[in-house]
This record gives structure tokens, sequence and C-alpha cells, in this order.
């Protein structure tokens, strides 16, 4: 008679064998510490009550490798779902553990390879803060050209996971362009290393999988010769289709500008209100009424009674800005050696001008510069006035852009605050950045309105040729609505997931809807 195998020790002793006392945690501070990322419905659920409405068993930080094995390894012993997480940064719900399970913390992985000066690559932890790659990489004499607005509050095992882009994207490109290999932890505690050198590369398979597939260790990347100079400028265009031919005509003319950001009327009036010196100057008259509304609902000093009457009513709101607003600020960037920006950059501003384009100068694109990272939401009074603020990123085609533009407006307009800038540009597309906010006295009730706006937001996206993501993924905020744009080629997804993960232990619930939902 065979012996019965040894009973398995319960897991958070297995995992505190494997990384010590001092990085397995399991008190409720830490638990709902880890519990949300930065999607605004964590905070929704807040305000009704909840802390945390999904949070994990206990939350583990590896210090190598090795440890991150380990972990899976002992994870799926005992059929325990594994949510890798970086820095917490995410707008999708992309790390929530909706079926509990362990946390796994990264962060303790922050090695900073050699440069390779032959094939201008860097090898790179996954728990590397971004900014500290950027700075350690200018000490070298590279860049990595990847600059997102999270730069200092996001990993490089983040960027990998969700597809991420930097402000830099034009010329850069995204950071699928700029992987050339990673190190994925598969569920079963296995290695796999994937490089582009191999004919049967799998590196595009986890480049944007969000940990469903296993844990990003690691990952090679391109990096490039630190720029020798920068030079912005302001262009004011009379109205967005003027500008949006303009930029078209910019990137389809051979140029690289590191930056294109594109405000449309409303978010030009917005940085107006908020900062005079970002807008190109003219003799028009400022919609000063307008400016005190957005300014009280969304500017620096917020109170809530402002914020309820501005949001109050989103549909006078935006028919106002439609009725006042109609000029466009429009900022360009090139970077690299002086000689081909003294190139490049003059006949960028000649092209913008004769596209309608008026040159203001090199003030808004310094002082967007300036500030490219001090995003902020005013969340903290705006949710406690009672209302929501959300973003939503969509990537187009050229021929798409404006009919998908008008298409969300037009379905928030009656619902939401809705405004929008476009960039990260290209050759073929660009991508459209909506920001929305809305009020509403009652928290369950702000929640359904918040479901409907994303609802309505998603299906006239898809109505109209665009996709639902750009550069945040997807998580569960946009989960269910991958089956309308893709179709049967989610087969492909699922049949990837059954292989390497067959048991749905690697973050589960997300990018990929119930299967019940697409047959």
């Amino acid at each position: 008679m065979r012996d019965s195998p040894p009973a398995r020790s319960p897991l958070p002793a297995a995992l505190e064998a494997i990384v010590g006392p001092g990085a397995m945690r399991r008190g409720t501070p830490e638990r709902y510490a880890y519990a949300a990322d930065l999607w605004p419905k964590n905070q929704l659920w807040k305000m009704q009550g909840e802390p945390a409405r999904y949070a994990p068993d206990a939350v583990v930080q590896p210090g190598s490798e090795a440890e991150v094995l380990a972990i899976c390894a002992a994870a799926a012993e005992r059929s325990v779902p594994v949510i890798p997480y970086g820095a917490g940064s995410g707008v999708c719900g992309g790390t929530v553990p909706i079926r509990g399970g362990v946390i796994m913390d990264v962060r303790r992985l922050r090695n900073i390879g050699q440069v390779d000066p032959l094939d201008m690559t860097v090898t790179v932890d996954a728990g590397v803060i971004g900014m500290h790659l950027e700075e350690t990489l200018a000490e070298r004499g590279y860049t990595l050209g990847h600059f997102p607005s999270s730069i200092l509050c996001s990993t490089v095992g983040g960027w990998v996971a969700a597809r991420s882009a930097g402000q830099f994207s034009s010329k850069y490109g995204k950071i699928e362009d700029m992987v050339v290999g990673v190190r994925v932890a598969l569920p079963s505690g296995r290695i796999v290393e994937t490089h582009e050198s191999q004919p049967d590369d799998l590196t595009a398979l986890y480049v944007g999988s969000e940990g469903t597939l296993g844990t990003i260790v690691s990952a090679t990347l391109r990096v490039h010769p630190a720029p020798e100079t920068q030079v912005f400028r302001g262009f004011r265009f009379r109205t967005l289709d003027d500008a949006v031919r303009g930029i078209r005509l910019l990137m389809q003319s051979g140029k690289e500008p590191c930056l294109v950001r594109l405000y449309d009327p409303v978010d030009t009036v917005l940085h107006r209100s908020k900062d005079p010196a970002t807008v190109v100057k003219d003799d028009s008259e400022s919609p000063s009424f307008l400016h005190g509304l957005l300014d009280s609902a969304l500017g620096r000093g917020a109170k809530k009674a402002g914020i309820a009457l501005a949001l109050g009513n989103p549909s006078l709101l935006n028919r106002l800005a439609n009725t006042v607003a109609a000029e466009c600020l429009l900022i360009v960037g090139f970077e690299g050696a002086t000689a081909v920006v003294d190139r490049d950059a003059p006949a960028a501003w000649r092209l913008l001008e004769d596209a309608g384009g008026v040159d203001g100068g090199e003030g808004p694109g310094r002082q967007w510069l300036e500030k490219r990272y001090a995003v902020s939401f005013k969340q903290s009074a705006l949710y406690a006035a009672g209302a929501f603020v959300d973003t939503l990123e969509v990537g187009c085609t050229w021929s798409r852009l404006l009919p998908v533009y008008h298409a969300v407006r037009n379905a928030l307009a009656p619902h939401a605050l809705i405004m929008a800038h476009m960039s990260h540009a290209y050759r073929e597309g660009c991508s459209i950045y909506f920001t929305f906010a809305a009020h509403r006295r009652d928290p369950k009730a702000l929640e359904r309105h918040y479901d409907r706006v994303i609802e309505d937001a998603l299906t006239a996206v898809i109505r109209e040729g665009g996709s639902i993501a750009h550069h945040h993924g997807i998580g569960l905020a946009k989960r269910d609505h991958m089956a309308r744009e893709h179709g049967a080629g989610l087969r492909l997804l699922y049949a990837a997931k059954d292989a390497i993960d067959p048991f749905g232990l690697m973050n589960p619930g997300k990018v990929l809807p119930d299967r019940a939902v697409t047959q």
C-alpha cells in the first residue's frame, strides 16, 4: 500500500519560509492597502462605506527571481490565485483581487543592468520605478524614451504588463516597441525567457497580458543616446479639424516629433483658466464665464458647492462650452541630435503654419514640460463632493479619429462634463484621451451613473471603429467590451490562457471576459 502524500503546510507559512517573516504580510491594513489600484471604482466603493470590496488573503514581497518562482509554485500547489503588483498606479482595476489570493509586490526586484553599447539594450528588473531607471540611464548617457505621466509611481513590470505609452511615444514608440525580450515566471513555478531573435518569439504574448499569463520578472529594453537638445512650441488653431489635419500631415511628412499634444476647445479653455501662460495669446475675448465654471469644478481649491453646481447639469455646461470654445492649443516638441532637430523642427513649424496654425513660440511647450508629471485630477475634493472624474484613452486611425471623438462627446454630453486631448500620434493614427466628470448626491447612484458613462463611451468607440484601449490596459474596467471589439479573435487568447494557466490562477478575472458572455 502506497503511503499518503505528506500534508502541505498552510500557504502563509510556506510563503514566509520563502521570503522571510518581514516580506509576508497578512494584517488588515496591509491587505486593504493592496486591495485597490487607482481605478475610480475603488474610490466609489469607499464612498459607500467599503474600504476594500475585494481584499487579498496575503501580500508577499519577493526579493529575487527564485523567490518569485517558489511563490508561484507554492500557490499553484494549493490552487490559490496570484496577482502581480507593481506600484499600484493602474487605472483599470488590473490588480484588484476579485477572487482573493496572494498579491505579489515585485518592487524588491530592482536591479538595473549595464547597458550593452553594441546592442543598445539594458536588462531591468520588473520592480524598478520608472524615474529611477531614466535617471540611471541619463547618468550613463542614454535614455529609454519612455515618459508616462506616472513615471514617478509606476514600474517597468507594470509598463510591460499594460502595454503602456510615454509622452514621447511619437518618436520612441510605445513600450512594446522597446521590449527586446522578457523573463516571465509561469503559474507552475517555471521560468520562460523570450527574445526577438528567437524564431518562435513569444514576447508579444506577454507584453500587455496584465499578469494573466505569468509574472514579468525582468525585461530587456532598447535604449537611445541621450538627446543633445530639445525644442517645444505652441500653436493655436481655429478649429479642431484644422489642427488634426496639421498633425496628420506632420506625422506623414517623415519628421519625428517626440511630442504631439492637441487640446480640444474645452480642454484648451481649462488650461487657460488654470494657467494663462500655457495658452497662445490672441485678441479674442476670453470666455470668462466658462472659465469660472470649469475652475469651480476642476480648478485649484475647488469647493463642494462649486463642484455640485458645475457638474450637476453637465448637459448645460457642455452646450455652453460648445458655444464659447472653438480654438485649440497644440504643443509640439522635438529632441535628439542637434543637427537633426535644427533641420526638422523649423520645417515642422512651417508645415503647421501652412495648415492654419498660429505660432505661439516656446512658452506653451516649456510650461507643459515643466509640469508634465504634476498630474492632479483633484480627486479628493471631487469625490468628497459626491462627484467622480475619470479618463478614457482610445486608439484610432486618422480616418476614424474625428468620428470617434464626436461620437463619444455626443454620447456623454447629457451625462458628464467631457473634454479631451489627442496625443501619441503616429503615421497611421492617434490616441484620444477623454476626461469626464459628473456629480450625484447619492454614492450608489453615482456608481450607477459612472457605469452608464463608461458603457456609453465604449459603445460609441466600438461603433465608430476605434479601439477601446491605447495604453492604460484592460483590467476589469474594459474587460466585458473585449468580445465586442475582437470577436472570434478572443479564441486565441483563451487558448493561450488554457495552455499556460489551465487552472486560472494568474490574476483571475482580468482582460478576458467570462466565456459565457462571449458565446
